[in-house]
This record gives structure tokens, C-alpha cells and sequence, in this order.
């Protein structure tokens, strides 16, 4: 049967030789490749990807996180067409590289600060206390509403999908972090399991099964009940063909306050995610995508994902193994 594939994520302004022997040494095969602007071009992304295809990685998904969150795009401000044409741009560029799946909008991401607490084991988590996040000030010169914000997105869609199409590539749009409906000065877009399938059926008016899922298990379990129903909705997507890549993380309970976790210490069983996906035949990127902060003794960010994709690959392989028997 095909398998997941666990991932961990190459910056194209940071790519080194080490780096790649880091990823080589704990077996993944797997990565996404985000690029910065200055190599958002035709030579540095195809640079960048013969640099990490001839290390032996397979990049799954790739894309500029400055252009597919900015806000003139998700706002729908006044010079919104001119960024949408450079990430058209660069999806042109990717998907002519090979690369299958994209990033589409959305991705807002929120918190009140990394600290160390009960669920961190010392290191600093990044938190979440929606009532400071509530009575923070706009951020921007004019409030969007969520109807503003659903035109804003279906204008989105009618730029970006046809050309995905075109270069034979798929998009995956991730949740609001935290998924809650309105702050900061604007609405939040996908903020249950109800607004990905909204925001589906738009995009398949425009062009048919493009648009799929950044299945962030973090986000639904922030708004627990409230986003809906994790296993139901990830069985469901799944097998509609609409999850694109899995981030899996845990958190230590549902809004409206919530710290980021290890896998084992969230208020979620991971594990049950995992059966879900080894049942359903997900055959995509997984991904643990947020870490906690560690000191440079405890060995930085690569200890730390280091711990993170080992305990994700055990649940995985434990989960096969199950499922085999």
C-alpha cells in the first residue's frame, strides 16, 4: 500500500550542504522548499530545486510564504492584482519545475508570546490567550468583514486556479491561527471545518478539484469542538481526495487559551489521527510544524525537529504495523 511522507521544510535563503545531510541522516526522503523573494525567479527556483533533488529529497510542495499570505490579496486592497501576478508567477515557474502542489492564502497567524509553562518542560511554547489577542488594536487602515473577505477570496480563485490548472498543479489552503472569527481588524477565512467546504465548492465552480486542504491538526484541535469534529472531517477530506499535505501537532486544550505541546503531551490522542490516515490510504506530506523554542545547549531548532518527525514516524510505523496485522 502507498505510504505518508514524513517531511521537514528547506528555506531556499538558508539551504545548506549541512542541512541536507541532516535531513539524509534521519531518513527523510521527503521535503517542502519555501523561496524567499530574491529566489522567487525562474533560475534560483530551479537552482534551488536541482540542489535538493540531487541530495536524494523528493519535494512534495513548494511556495513564497510573503506572497501567499499577503494581505492586498486576502483584503482584497487596492493593489492586490500586482501580487497576485507574482505568485501566479512563481506557480508558473514551480509547476513547470515538477513541483504538484502549491500554497494558496489565508495563512494568518496569531499568538501572545512564547513562554515556558506547565506543558513546555522548560523550552517556551508558542500561546495563545484570545482575550489579549481580542483587544489588540486593527492592524489594518480598514476593517474587513468576512463577507469583503469571501469576495476577496473568490477573486483569488478566479486568478490563481486557472493558472495552477495550467501547469498541472494543486493548492492547498491552510486554517486561521487560531481559527477564530474576527480579529485584529479583520476577518479570519477558514475558521471551522464548515468554511474549508465553502470555500471548496467556490473553488470548484471556478475550476474543478484544484483547490485541496492543508490539514493543520493544530488548528482544528485550537478550536476543538468548534471547528469540528478532527477524525470525522480528516476521514471525510481524505477521502474526497482534498487533503494536500498534514500538519500534526497537538495543543494543550481548545481555545480560548492554548499552548502548543509535544505530540504525546496535547489534550489529543495523535495516534488516532494516524490510524485515521494509514485507514483512509493518505499517501501525501506529513508534517510537525511547530516546535518548541529550545536553548542553543539543548541543541536549537534541529534537536528540536529532531525529536518532533522521530516521535511522528513512530506513530506512523506503529499505525501500519496495526493496520497490517
Amino acid at each position: 500500500m502507498k505510504r505518508m511522507n514524513p517531511q521537514l521544510g528547506i528555506r531556499s535563503d538558508t539551504l545548506t550542504p549541512d542541512y541536507l545531510q541532516y535531513l539524509r541522516q534521519m531518513n527523510i526522503s521527503h521535503c517542502f522548499v519555501l523561496f524567499s523573494n530574491e529566489h522567487s525567479n525562474y533560475e534560483d527556483v530551479n537552482r534551488t530545486l536541482d540542489t535538493v533533488r540531487k541530495a536524494g529529497l523528493t519535494v512534495d510542495d513548494a511556495g513564497n510564504d510573503f506572497l501567499y499570505k499577503h494581505l492586498s490579496i486576502h483584503l482584497g486592497m487596492d493593489d492586490r492584482d500586482q501580487w497576485i501576478e507574482k505568485y501566479n508567477n512563481l506557480n508558473r515557474i514551480l509547476g513547470k519545475a515538477g513541483v504538484s502542489i502549491g500554497y494558496i492564502g489565508n495563512s494568518r497567524v496569531s499568538h501572545t508570546g512564547y513562554f515556558a509553562n506547565e506543558y513546555t518542560h522548560g523550552a517556551l511554547g508558542r500561546t495563545v490567550q484570545m482575550d489579549e489577542i481580542l483587544a489588540r488594536p486593527a492592524s489594518v487602515s480598514k476593517e474587513v468583514n468576512e463577507e469583503q473577505l469571501w469576495d476577496a477570496f473568490r477573486y483569488f480563485l478566479q486568478q490563481a486556479l486557472p493558472v495552477a490548472h495550467e501547469v498541472g498543479m494543486k493548492l492547498a489552503l491552510h486554517p486561521s491561527d487560531p481559527p477564530y472569527p474576527m480579529y485584529e481588524g479583520y476577518a479570519s477565512l477558514i475558521y471551522n471545518s464548515d468554511c474549508y467546504r465553502k470555500a471548496l465548492k467556490m473553488a470548484d465552480e471556478i475550476v474543478p478539484d484544484v483547490l485541496g486542504i492543508k490539514f493543520c491538526c493544530g488548528c482544528w484541535l485550537e478550536g476543538g469542538q468548534s471547528f469540528g469534529d478532527i477524525l470525522a472531517d480528516l476521514r471525510e477530506f481524505v477521502r474526497a481526495g482534498r487533503v494536500l499535505t498534514i500538519h500534526f501537532r497537538n495543543v494543550s486544550c481548545p481555545l480560548p487559551n492554548f499552548t502548543e505541546t509535544l505530540a504525546e503531551d496535547g489534550y489529543f490522542d495523535m495516534m488516532k489521527i494516524m490510524q485515521v490516515l494509514v485507514e483512509e490510504g493518505y499517501d501525501h506530506g506529513i508534517y510537525p510544524d511547530h516546535i518548541f523554542r529550545t536553548t542553543p545547549e539543548s541543541g536549537g531548532n534541529l534537536t528540536s525537529f529532531a525529536y518532533a518527525v522521530g516521535y511522528m514516524k513512530g506513530l506512523m510505523n506503529a499505525a501500519y504495523s496495526l493496520y497490517e496485522k
